[in-house]
C-alpha cells in the first residue's frame, strides 16, 4: 500500500455518472483520488468541483486517459504515483452502453467502440494496476453491468457481451493474482440512474412504457446510493476474489413488498407511458 497517510484511488471514467459519484464519496471518506476521461476539460472541470467541495478533507487530481490505449493507462498511474505516492485501489468504471439495435441492426462500430472501453479498457487497467502493485500490495476493482451473469439483456446485445467477457477475464485475474499481494474483485451494481442511462432514453425516443417503468422502481437506483456503497466496500475489504453483487434476489423481494411506494424515476425528467 502507499505510504501516504490518506489512501489514493485511481477512479478511470469519473467525470460523470457513478464513476463522479465515487469519487466524491471516497473523498467524503478522506481519500485522495485521481479522476480521468477521455477530455482534458472535463477531467479539469470535475477535478474543480470536488476540490471545492471537500477542500482540507481530500485532494483530486485530474488526468485525461483514453482506456483504450496502454499508453494513457500507464500515463494515467505514473500521474498518481508522482502526485500522492503511491495508489492503494484501482477502479476500472470506465463503460460505453450505445443500446437499443439488435445485432443484425447494432453498427460494427458500436460494438467495437462498447467491446474497446468496457473489455480492453479494463484489461488496460488491471494489467497496468497489477504491474505498479505487485511489490507493495493493493487492491483493483472492475466494474460490471448488465450481462455480467451470461444472460441476455434485450437492446443490450453489444453491452452484454463486453460485460460477459469482462467477467470471465476478471476470473481468470483472480486465478492468476492468488498469492500476490493484490487484491482483485468486482462489482455488479445493478441498474443506475445516470447520464448514460438519460442519454439512451432520449436515443429512444425519451419515453419509457409504464410496465418497464414499474420494474425500474424496483431494480433501479440513484448514484448516490451505490457510490457510497462501492466506497465503502473497498475501504472495509480485505479479501480477493468477491463479487459484490446489489442487486441480490433478497434486495429485489424487499422492494417488491414496498410496490408502489418505491419511485425513483420520480426523480428525473422522464416520460411513462401506457
Amino acid at each position: 500500500m502507499s505510504d501516504a497517510k490518506a489512501k489514493t484511488a485511481v477512479v478511470t471514467g469519473s467525470t460523470r455518472g457513478i464513476g463522479y459519484g465515487i469519487a466524491d464519496s471516497l473523498m467524503a471518506r478522506g481519500c485522495n483520488v485521481v479522476l480521468s476521461g477521455p477530455g482534458q476539460d472535463s477531467c479539469d472541470a470535475a477535478v474543480e468541483k470536488l476540490n471545492a467541495k471537500h477542500a482540507g478533507t481530500a485532494k483530486a487530481l485530474a488526468v485525461a486517459c483514453d482506456v483504450t490505449s496502454e499508453t494513457d493507462v500507464t500515463a494515467l498511474w505514473d500521474a498518481a504515483v508522482e502526485a500522492f505516492g503511491g495508489v492503494d485501489i484501482w477502479l476500472n468504471n470506465a463503460g460505453m452502453a450505445l443500446t437499443g439495435p439488435t445485432l443484425s441492426d447494432l453498427p460494427s462500430d458500436d460494438f467495437q467502440t462498447m467491446l474497446n472501453i468496457n473489455l480492453l479498457g479494463a484489461m488496460n487497467g488491471c494489467k497496468t494496476a497489477f504491474n505498479g502493485m505487485k511489490e507493495n500490495g493493493g487492491a483493483i476493482y472492475n466494474m460490471l453491468g448488465a450481462g455480467w451473469d451470461g444472460n441476455p439483456v434485450p437492446g443490450m446485445i453489444g453491452y452484454a457481451t463486453s460485460k460477459a467477457g469482462l467477467t470471465f477475464m476478471t476470473k481468470s485475474f483472480v486465478a492468476e493474482a492468488d498469492g500476490s499481494k493484490v487484491l482483485v474483485n468486482s462489482f455488479a451494481p445493478g441498474v443506475v440512474i445516470t447520464e448514460g442511462f438519460m442519454r439512451e432514453q432520449e436515443r429512444s425516443g425519451g419515453k419509457i412504457p409504464a410496465a418497464r417503468a414499474a420494474v425500474l422502481n424496483i431494480i433501479g437506483d440513484h448514484v448516490e446510493t451505490i457510490a457510497d456503497w462501492v466506497a465503502d466496500t473497498m475501504l472495509q475489504n480485505e479479501a480477493h476474489g468477491e463479487l459484490f453483487n446489489w442487486l441480490t434476489p433478497e434486495r429485489i423481494a424487499e422492494r417488491r413488498a414496498m410496490e408502489p411506494a418505491r419511485n425513483i424515476l420520480a426523480a428525473y425528467d422522464l416520460t411513462i407511458t401506457d
